[in-house]
């Protein structure tokens, strides 16, 4: 009997790691698109997997790298929209939203304020880490810096006009940057280890950015977020060996 049970148990196991490993390569083979940037001269070779959920609709996004201790050291990669100030849906005229010149605060409120308080001590052109959303998953071929051994990967994702009933519109009346955001921007974060026997490390959602983007605070509690959860189904750094 025992025998038969301990048959069951490592069939199960084995079973349940085979579905994992299937759901993993299922969702690498369905990436189709491409994005290469040029951060960092000399780094090291890594791929960032972002696989787009049922709710990913043209998100906003940025990529960047912290030490362990919470540093900003760069960015790998950042929506074009946000990085350069035009947006798809910036101006409004005759009823209509067109693509035009706009200062988003409430997009990537984390994101933006660490490149401003950081300006003088990264030298970062635009072009080095910029580019158009991508239109579903895509895998990101760039590099990290070297001088680090473990660090972490950040990203903020956010979706514009994403309303739930707890971030409903008017939650907070009369604050502009707000009325155009709904559920604010979620941050991820992926630790990252060279010395690791691993060579895919996964991002966790860890809290949630200011949601008018007065600061660059990160809130921990995201028990009222709902859809937002849903604009990445998965997302990983794998280092290329």
């Amino acid at each position: 009997m025992k025998v038969v049970i301990l048959f069951i148990s490592t069939f199960l196991g084995f079973m349940l790691w085979q579905s994992c490993k299937t759901t993993s390569q299922t969702q690498a083979q369905a990436v189709t698109q491409e994005v290469t940037t040029s951060p960092f001269s000399n780094g090291v070779p890594v791929q960032i997997m972002i696989v787009g959920g049922q709710e990913y609709q043209y998100p906003i996004m940025a990529i960047w790298v912290e030490d362990v201790s919470g540093n900003y050291m760069g960015t790998l990669y950042a929506s074009q929209s946000i990085s350069t100030g035009i947006f798809r849906f910036g101006v409004y005229d005759k009823g209509k939203w067109l693509p035009g010149e706009r200062n988003r605060p409430a997009a990537l409120p984390r994101w933006k304020n660490l490149i401003a308080l950081n300006a003088s001590l990264v030298n970062q052109g635009v072009d080095a880490f910029s580019g158009a959303t991508p239109s579903g998953s895509f895998v990101l071929k760039t590099m990290l810096p070297s001088e680090k051994d473990e660090l972490k990967v950040v990203m903020e994702v956010n979706k514009p006009w994403d309303f739930n009933s707890y971030w409903h519109n008017n939650r907070f009346p009369g604050d502009e940057e707000y009325a155009t955001s709904g559920q604010p921007a979620l941050i991820y974060e992926a630790l990252v280890s060279r010395n690791s026997s691993e060579n895919r490390f996964y991002f966790k959602p860890v809290g949630h950015s200011n949601p008018s983007g007065a600061n660059g605070d990160v809130n921990r509690d995201i028990t009222s977020f709902t859809s937002a959860l849903k604009i990445l189904d998965n997302a990983w750094v794998e280092i290329v060996r």
